[in-house]
């Protein structure tokens, strides 16, 4: 079987990702669409607006998704390359033909050709960068003018866009994997409709950030997504969040919260400060983002020290390729990929409490911090924690 591959986190699953799925499978010609995605947390460091098993449910129920994932905490929770390595990885060790990822770019020769020069001027673009954020820009800013230099205007605004953002390090990836000896195609696809913060009644599309804040919001979204997923009550979430966070901080001291991941040099002591004053997790998040830290690279770090995912774990982690990753959902399709997979290689994880003791020591300490932060989203959910663990939630299968 023939398979092609994309990087999700589908929060939430909505209309626009089954048009892009059903649009990789047809442009590849692919027999099994695999998506691995991201768990409970995502890559912007925020809680997901309903847990993993019900959005892998969604995706495989919807017809579009034969095969879901999960990409572990480690990579799912970081700054873009290190997201984007993770997930390319784990798709070519399970086989796939060819990466689909959306993108705003009307010609994708544009991102290839970017790609490819962001790769081999590296040192010069970021020699580029740190020498604008002396003059005072900040670190987005900073890396798009130095983009602007090196690879000219029409390229930089390129950047503008976050699925371009992305796109240009999956792009990366496959780049480098190629060098590696593996066949591997890449397949942009230009999204279609509303924009990334944008939803359209007419159309029946909209982006996930405008959805994430309609659902916030307590709004209707079901014209925007395939079925009726069951989603968390966000805001209450973020109250526990940030209770949670106050916590930490009252009995951990600066060095301690400095060896937590993501966590910048100094950024320690703001962030021991600022949760102390604050009353909202947004109000937190906006008083600690600056020119040196987006509001993305804040989130992350205060997601890992909620988790107590430290600087030597997360680089430990994320230092080799994913050998092996948990099944959530799998449709008719995904379950004959599987069968045809095998054993070798890459290792799908349908029982935990069965396989656990057969995983290589990377894998396994993978798979541990994956359950603690499982474990931590469902806290924070005010689910049980027992009947909503990892190791009682059986993946979703089609029969």
């Amino acid at each position: 079987m023939k398979a092609v591959g994309i990087t999700a986190e589908y929060n939430p699953f909505h209309n626009g990702h089954v048009y892009h799925a059903e649009t990789a499978r047809q442009m590849s010609g692919a027999d099994c669409v695999i998506a691995v995605m991201s768990g409970d947390f995502t890559q912007r460091g925020e809680m997901a607006v309903c847990g993993k098993w019900e959005r892998a449910r969604a995706a495989v129920m919807s017809g579009a998704v034969d095969l879901v994932i999960e990409l572990p905490f480690a990579f799912a929770c970081s700054k873009a390359s290190v997201f984007a390595s993770g997930a390319v990885d784990m798709l070519a060790a399970l086989g796939a033909d060819s990466i689909s990822f959306g993108c705003e770019a009307e010609d994708p020769l544009l991102l290839r050709t970017l790609a490819r020069t962001l790769l081999s001027e590296a040192g010069t673009i970021e020699a580029a960068r740190a020498s604008l954020m002396k003059d005072g820009h900040s670190s987005a800013k900073a890396y798009e003018l130095a983009v602007a230099q090196a690879c000219g205007e029409e390229a930089a605004v390129l950047l503008h866009e976050p699925n371009n953002i992305l796109a240009l390090e999956y792009l990366k990836r496959i780049l480098m994997l190629r060098e590696e000896g593996t066949d591997l195609q890449d397949l942009p696809v230009k999204r279609r409709g509303s924009g990334y913060t944008d939803a359209s009644e007419e159309t029946g599309f909209a982006g996930a950030g405008a959805l994430r804040k309609m659902i916030r919001d307590g709004n209707n979204v079901s014209r925007f997504i395939p079925g009726s997923p069951d989603f968390a009550d966000v805001k209450l979430m973020e109250e526990r969040y940030l209770q949670m966070l106050k916590g930490i901080v009252l009995r951990c001291g600066p060095e301690e919260i400095r060896s937590m991941y993501g966590v910048g040099e100094g950024m320690e002591h703001s962030i021991i400060r600022e949760t102390r004053r604050a009353s909202d997790l947004h109000e937190l998040i906006s008083s600690l983002t600056s020119k040196r830290y987006t509001g993305a690279t804040v989130r992350r770090a205060l997601t890992h020290i909620l988790a107590g995912a430290g600087w030597e774990e997360i680089d430990r982690c994320t230092s080799r390729k994913p050998a092996a990753g948990r099944l959530l959902a799998a449709g008719k399709r995904g379950r004959a990929y599987m069968r045809e997979l095998g054993d070798d290689g890459f290792r799908i994880i349908t029982n935990i409490n069965k396989e656990e003791d057969d995983l290589d020591p990377g894998s396994a300490e993978l798979l541990r911090l994956d359950e603690r932060a499982a474990d931590l989203y469902h806290l924070l959910c005010g689910q049980d924690l027992y009947s909503a663990s990892d190791r009682v939630r059986r993946s979703y299968i089609e029969k």
